[in-house]
């Protein structure tokens, strides 16, 4: 199971053959973090790097810590969700509701 957009920080996609089944859970989650979150400026190891400070990666991460990040990627794309709507709504003019001259 290759998801898509999802590359080690080498710029090589994953192979999900060799990551473990909590590895592989958040490797499925990215794609959709992503789209939740608008954003393809940063790697799923660059994120793993910023909160586990002493891991180089994905594929680094031992399964604890790779539950721990599931549920994370779980929750900002729940509220991501959440948000979305209200990112999306138009704003109106200011002119709105007023005659033009």
């Amino acid at each position: 199971m290759m998801a898509p957009f999802a590359h080690d920080s080498s710029g090589t996609p994953y192979d999900a053959s060799t990551l473990t089944g909590h590895q592989q859970a958040v490797l499925a989650l990215w794609p959709e973090f992503q789209a939740a979150a608008a954003m393809r400026w940063t790697s799923l190891d660059q994120v793993v790097r910023a909160i586990f400070h002493d891991r180089t990666g994905l594929a680094d991460l031992p399964d604890d810590e790779a539950d721990q990040l599931e549920a994370l990627l779980k929750t900002a794309i729940t509220r991501l969700h959440m948000v979305a709507p209200a990112r999306r709504r138009p704003t109106l003019s200011r002119n709105c509701g007023r005659g033009s001259a």
